[in-house]
C-alpha cells in the first residue's frame, strides 16, 4: 500500500535556516512527501495560491507556520487540512479563532499555551513538545567564568535587557551576534560598552557548524526572542548543555525553571540575575535535554497517528453552511 500524499507548506525563510528540517525529515519517514514554500514574507513574494496547492493532488495538506488566506482556504479540494502555527505567530484574541474555525484545521500545536488556548476556541489540536537529541561539546569549555552568547533578532529583549540583567556582573566574553533578520534594524552597544563587558560582535551569516561552534565556545546563552514558536536556538544551547537565559513567556517558560535548568526574567522589569551555580544548571539542562528528546520520540506514534486520521472534518453538511463563513 503506497504511503498518503503530503504537501508540506512552509515558510521560505526556513529554507534559510533550516528550522523545519527536523519535522520534514520526520514526515518524509511516514508519507510521500512534497514542499512549497510561500515567500510572501518578504518583498515581491507571493502565496502559493489554491489552483497551485490542489495541482499537488494531496491526500493531506500540512501548514508549517503561514497559512492562507482564507479565501484560499476556501477553494481547496483536500479534506484533511493541518497547521503548524507558532506561537510568536498567532493571537490569544477569539475573533480571529472563530472566524478561522469553519476551515476544519486540524491543529499541531508545539506550545502548550497556545494548545490550551486554541482547544478553548473549539479548533481540533494535537499538543507535542520537541526536543533534540544532546549533542557533542565541538569545543568543551570551563563552567567559570560566566561567558554568554546572545543572537541580536528581530523582537529580541535587545542589549539593554542583556545589560539590566547583569547587573553589576561582568562576564569573562560576551559573543554578540549581529547578523539581523531581513529588514530588522539593531540597536547595538557603544564602543565603550563594548570594552568594559568584553563584547565581541560577529555580523557574518553562519553556516550550522560554523554556529555550533561559536555557540559552544560560551557557557551561557541569552534566548533571541520574546517568543518562540518552538524555541530552537534555545534547544541548541540546552544540546550543548548550556544554561540560557530567557524570557518569562511561551515557549521558553516551558522548557527552562528558574535557577534549576536557567534563568528567566520579566522582560518588561528585567532585574539583575543570580549567575551563581552555573555548573549545575548546566548539567541540568543537558539532563533535561536528553530526558525531553526520549519523550519526544515516545510521543511520535501518537502525532503520527493524528496525522494519518482519515477523518473528513470538511465532508458534512454542516461544513458546506460554515464555508460561507470563511468568506467573510
Amino acid at each position: 500500500m503506497s504511503a498518503p500524499k503530503l504537501l508540506f507548506v512552509g515558510h521560505s525563510f526556513h529554507q534559510q535556516t533550516g528550522s523545519s528540517r527536523f519535522f520534514i525529515d520526520l514526515l518524509r519517514e511516514h508519507f510521500a512527501l512534497t514542499t512549497v514554500w510561500d515567500d510572501s514574507w518578504q518583498p515581491g513574494g507571493t502565496a502559493p495560491s489554491a489552483a497551485q496547492l490542489n495541482s499537488h493532488g494531496a491526500d493531506l495538506m500540512l501548514f508549517w507556520q503561514s497559512l492562507p488566506k482564507r479565501a484560499v482556504l476556501r477553494r481547496l479540494h483536500c479534506r484533511r487540512l493541518f497547521w503548524a502555527p507558532m506561537r510568536d505567530g498567532i493571537s490569544l484574541l477569539p475573533g480571529p479563532w472563530r472566524r478561522l474555525k469553519p476551515s476544519g484545521l486540524r491543529l499541531i500545536s508545539f506550545c502548550r499555551e497556545a494548545h490550551d488556548y486554541c482547544s478553548a476556541a473549539g479548533m481540533a489540536s494535537h499538543a507535542v513538545q520537541y526536543w533534540p537529541a544532546p549533542l557533542d561539546d565541538p569545543q568543551p569549555i570551563a563552567d567559570e567564568p560566566l561567558s554568554i552568547f546572545f543572537w541580536m533578532r528581530r523582537g529580541a529583549p535587545g542589549w539593554p535587557t542583556l545589560k539590566a540583567l547583569l547587573g553589576d556582573h561582568r562576564p569573562a566574553r560576551i559573543v554578540l551576534r549581529t547578523a539581523a533578520d531581513p529588514g530588522e534594524t539593531l540597536v547595538l552597544p557603544t564602543d565603550a560598552e563594548c570594552a568594559e563587558y568584553r563584547i565581541e560582535r560577529v555580523s557574518e551569516w553562519l553556516d550550522r557548524p560554523a554556529y555550533l561552534r561559536l555557540l559552544a565556545s560560551c557557557n551561557a546563552f541569552m534566548a533571541p526572542r520574546l517568543l518562540e514558536g518552538i524555541g530552537l536556538s534555545v534547544l541548541d544551547a540546552m544540546a550543548l548543555g548550556q544554561a540560557v537565559i530567557a524570557p518569562d513567556r511561551a515557549t521558553m517558560n516551558e522548557y527552562i525553571r528558574h535557577g534549576d535548568n536557567g534563568w528567566l526574567y520579566d522582560p518588561d522589569a528585567p532585574r539583575p540575575l543570580d549567575f551563581a551555580g552555573l555548573r549545575a544548571i548546566r548539567e541540568r539542562a543537558r539532563r533535561d535535554l536528553a530526558d525531553g528528546h526520549a519523550r519526544w520520540q515516545a510521543s511520535l506514534p501518537g502525532l503520527i497517528g493524528y496525522l494519518s486520521d482519515p477523518a473528513d472534518n470538511r465532508a458534512s453538511l454542516l461544513w458546506r453552511l460554515q464555508r460561507l463563513l470563511l468568506a467573510r
